[in-house]
């Protein structure tokens, strides 16, 4: 129950940072000069990340106490955590090549789907 607390907080807390972010002028995507703001850029993908594991990692355990009825276990936890791990980074690594102009966004979540369904049933 602690860590579902813990992710809980840290996914309220990152939200609340974001919030922030978003409001304030000087976090943005670009320079005065139109140049890339990297800082901004990353900062935001360490909180979106951050979102993104901790809340499929929550939504995990629930469905596995509610309809498996399996107690959370120390390995039930770091199944979470890698399902959430490689969700998120395939997330964002689809959100980043988009941003590049490197894939078009709905070809990358087709590859990201066609790989997470080879990956489960494999």
């Amino acid at each position: 129950m602690k860590f579902l607390l813990g992710q809980g907080f840290l996914v309220a807390l990152s939200v609340i940072i974001l919030y922030y972010l978003f409001h304030t002028t000087q976090f943005s995507p670009y320079l005065a000069s139109g140049a890339l703001n990297w800082q901004s850029i990353v900062v935001l993908i360490f909180f979106v990340t951050n979102i993104l594991i901790n809340t499929t990692s929550i939504i995990y355990i629930s469905i596995s106490r509610a309809f498996l009825k399996k107690g959370v276990s120390k390995k039930l936890i770091y199944q979470s955590l890698k399902i959430g791990g490689v969700l998120s980074l395939g997330l964002t690594m689809v959100v980043v090549l988009n941003f590049l102009h490197i894939l078009n966004i709905y070809y990358g979540f087709g590859v990201l789907t066609l790989v997470l369904l080879i990956a489960l049933v494999i």
